[in-house]
């Protein structure tokens, strides 16, 4: 599925979890329980969603399209880069059939999302990983709600002279790009994947998040499920939002800055969100999943792995190396709060 700007221009696309005419109310669903608190007055800034009796969802449905009520309000969110063209879009629907209610959204990172919803000081935040236990705690305001509203996967991208396909990937290999012991391009580790590549004699230039990302977190993820070396390297067995100190390379802010220094470094291999990797036409690793399969990202792939989610919730979202030899191994759900 491919999203669009309110200009009409393409958009970053994403894979989303549910079916359009589903996950549409649902990217609402949480400002809407925000809106309907606002009764009659206008609100720029209102708190998270909380009180004692909380609507249904099918009341909650169908006051995401109710045009009767007269109120102006604007709502404010911040969060996930990843996700704005897709918010961009349904909130731009969402205007059309309710004219008096005006949706903003700052996409800033995820650290920030979680930051300005625990602070109260926007309505709605979205993070591609669900806040946890102390996060919530930290929250004023009120109860916090955390709704999955779509899929995306994280490539795998690269700059490298001569080399215009996909390239095979595994885990080890992964692993020793990022913490430095795979210095090369025509390293024997990359060449033993790739029979028959010819692979430059060229220093490989690592790039990574600066920021506290989704992104980084299923991609430290995986590493940390298939390559006992990463572990080792950064100390820690449990993923974190934030890169690893250990690690090595440059570190930009957001997709856009990690995307930016992919086009125009030669060398460069990085990891950004799908959508970010067909806007600038970047050519994707192939990443060995569960089966030993090596699998590229595209919208079936990551589609795959997301329907491997038979149970799905803050503290159970994780669909990093699911089983299946046509599932994409790096992906993950991204959260309204």
């Amino acid at each position: 599925m491919r999203a669009f700007r309110i200009d009409g221009r393409p958009a970053a696309p994403r894979v989303f979890a549910l079916p359009r005419h589903v996950a549409g109310p649902l990217a609402v669903l949480a400002i809407t329980v925000v809106a309907a608190g606002c009764g009659s007055t206008s609100a720029s800034t209102p708190k998270t969603a909380a009180g004692s009796a909380t609507p249904s969802s099918a009341n909650l449905l169908g006051a995401a399209y109710d045009t009767s009520t007269p109120a102006q309000v604007t709502l404010n969110g911040a969060g996930a880069n990843s996700i704005e063209p897709f918010f961009e879009t349904v909130f731009y629907q969402y205007n059309q059939k309710n004219p008096n209610t005006t949706v903003n959204y700052s996409p800033a990172g995820s650290s920030v999302g979680v930051t300005d919803i625990q602070q109260g000081t926007v309505a709605f935040g979205d993070s591609e990983i669900p806040m946890t236990a102390s996060q919530l705690a930290a929250a004023t305001g009120g109860t916090v709600l955390q709704i999955p509203v779509d899929l995306g996967g994280v490539a795998i991208s690269y700059n490298v002279p001569g080399v215009t396909k996909s390239i095979d990937l595994d885990g080890p290999t992964l692993a020793g790009i990022f913490d430095g012991s795979i210095t090369n391009w025509d390293d024997p580790a990359i060449a033993a994947l790739n029979p028959g590549v010819t692979l430059p004699n060229l220093a490989i230039k690592a790039v990574h998040r600066a920021d506290s990302s989704g992104p980084g977190y299923d991609l430290d993820q995986y590493l940390i499920d298939t390559a006992p070396a990463w572990v080792t390297a950064i100390g820690t067995s449990t993923p974190s939002r934030t890169w690893p100190e250990a690690s090595v390379g440059i570190g930009e802010q957001l997709n856009t800055g990690v995307a930016t220094y992919i086009s125009q470094t030669s060398g460069s291999i990085g990891f950004v969100e799908y959508g970010y990797a067909l806007q600038n036409g970047f050519v994707n690793a192939a990443v060995k999943n569960s089966a030993g399969s090596f699998v590229a990202p595209t919208e079936a792939s990551i589609a795959a792995a997301g329907a491997k989610a038979t149970s799905l919730s803050p503290t159970d979202f994780n669909v990093v190396n699911e089983a299946g030899s046509g599932t994409y191994p790096i992906a993950n759900f991204s959260w309204t709060l």
